[in-house]
């Protein structure tokens, strides 16, 4: 009987601070402005979770500066749905006014209740604009997959060049989730603003893992103009293997549109970066055409053209260049270049 009395005491407890909230709020002037926010911080201390949410609901309604931190406290609630009512109220409240959350609601990305998270983030995306720019690109460092994940998400509704290109930057995050959202939403762009962040993606050898997934991107999605930026990545000695692999396939998936005849006149340059993206292109495109060119070059007096030559053959997979690379061999002085011919060979006998 004690133990009824007592919890009756409680309900009762609750119920009337409850009563108390909504008649402070619905009294006149006397009680408007300053004792509204006063008297529902102090509410967000109050025990009955019931209250505190009330209490962060109606902050969340009064357009006052002051009404952020006590929300902002609100979000460390030891009561989920608590912390839930105050991220919303938070973006409630909106942009610019909230700003000043956005770190605490971005930690609350990571919370343990997924009704917390949704509320966070959707509260973030009210919360996007240049104020908040610097402080979703510093999340982008966060340990947490799921707070990098909520501000790529957040940065791809910003249309800030900065945001942008931290997007395109998330896409060589470490975890696939992450990338993956930075892959949808670059995806969702413009061709031409597409072309332009994936050549400075390219050119991004300070993370090979960057170059790399914009190398792809740029072979599914086809984007021809970005030829030249791929092939130069083949030349390049920063450039690391993966990078090169990932450049390859790229102008592989494209090769229709490589300019055969332009190549062949590049094959003869003095400029030796030239000549050696124009024979690796040629082997990419691998047509009867660049394949022709391609062995010409093995009677070129540089053995230094004749192993790339060799290589690019390989590459071209056209079977009917064995004859010239068994001559080739037998006639060969060059250990280094004999070893190349050996395995281009396997891999044409392969086919």
């Amino acid at each position: 009987m004690a133990k009824e009395t007592k919890r009756s005491g409680c309900k009762l407890k609750g119920l009337l601070a409850l009563l108390v909230v909504g008649v402070v709020l619905s009294a006149g002037p006397a009680r408007a402005g300053n004792d509204k926010v006063a008297f529902l911080a102090q509410k967000l201390r109050e025990s009955s979770f019931k209250v505190r949410i009330k209490a962060a609901v109606m902050l969340g309604r009064i357009a006052d500066q002051r009404s952020v931190e006590p929300l902002v406290g609100a979000l460390s609630d030891d009561n989920y749905v608590v912390r839930g009512a105050a991220a919303r109220a938070l973006g409630n409240l909106g942009y610019p006014l909230a700003v000043g959350a956005m770190d605490r609601l971005l930690k609350l990305a990571d919370d343990e209740e997924p009704f917390v998270r949704r509320e966070a983030v959707r509260t973030l995306e009210k919360l996007a604009g240049p104020q908040s720019l610097d402080i979703l690109l510093a999340a982008l460092s966060d340990s947490s997959s799921r707070v990098r994940l909520a501000a790529v998400h957040v940065l791809a509704l910003m249309k800030l060049p900065g945001a942008r290109r931290a997007v395109v930057a998330a896409m060589g995050d470490e975890d696939e989730e992450v990338k993956a959202e930075a892959f949808v939403a670059i995806k969702g762009l413009g061709r031409s603003e597409l072309k332009t962040l994936m050549a400075e993606a390219l050119r991004r050898n300070d993370r090979y893992q960057v170059q790399v997934a914009a190398a792809r991107l740029v072979g599914e999605l086809r984007l021809t103009g970005l030829l030249g930026e791929l092939a130069d990545l083949l030349v390049r000695d920063d450039v690391v293997p993966a990078v090169k692999r990932e450049a390859r396939e790229a102008l592989a998936a494209m090769k229709e549109v490589i300019d055969v005849a332009r190549l062949k006149t590049q094959v003869d340059s003095g400029d030796r970066a030239l000549r050696d993206r124009a024979i690796k292109l040629l082997g990419i495109q691998g047509g009867t055409e660049a394949v022709e060119s391609l062995l010409a070059l093995l009677k070129n007096d540089d053995p230094f053209v004749r192993r790339r030559a060799v290589i690019a053959l390989g590459d071209a997979g056209d079977p009917r260049a064995i004859p010239a690379l068994e001559f080739l061999q037998s006639k060969e002085n060059d250990t280094r270049l004999i070893e190349q011919i050996k395995r281009t060979l396997r891999r044409l006998r392969l086919k």
